[in-house]
């Protein structure tokens, strides 16, 4: 615990600068990087005066709790895009409108479905892309008539 107490004081220590910079670095931290930090002060501790072993069992459950927390983060983030996707294919054929991303407005018929690192996307007939989250409108697309001339035969 006193090496992670030493870490964290070290991040908040300094001046402004160094110490917004210091909190990027405490929010990138990993709890791989907690593990490490755990052994490194296994390894450190003074045999005279060894960890407690609460602290320890302490420390490794909220290190799980952190664990368990990013893995349920990565997969509502992977359902929700699934979702995204799934919402986006149904809207194939249909009449869209919405704005791109400089607030432009669009509308076109959907043609098909990107999935970007900016989101989902759907390219339009006319070759524009709409994000899916800028959709304002949906329609069902305007049907041109053909009419069909058939001639039927006496009886």
């Amino acid at each position: 615990m006193s090496a992670i107490n030493s870490l964290t004081s070290a991040l908040n220590s300094g001046s402004s600068s160094s110490s917004t910079s210091g909190a990027s670095a405490a929010a990138s931290l990993t709890p791989d990087d907690f593990i490490k930090f755990m052994v490194t002060e296994l390894q450190n501790q003074d045999p005279t005066d060894p960890t407690d072993a609460n602290q320890m069992l302490s420390q490794m459950s909220e290190i799980g709790q952190l664990q368990s927390a990013d893995t349920l983060q990565s997969s509502l983030t992977s359902m929700v895009q699934q979702n995204q996707v799934a919402s986006a294919s149904a809207m194939i054929g249909k009449l869209v409108q919405g704005t791109d991303a400089n607030q432009n407005p669009l509308a076109g018929i959907v043609s098909a479905v990107q999935v970007s690192s900016s989101g989902v996307n759907l390219t339009l007939s006319t070759g524009a892309t709409l994000p899916m989250n800028n959709v304002t409108a949906i329609t069902n697309a305007p049907t041109t008539a053909t009419t069909a001339t058939s001639s039927a035969a006496p009886s």
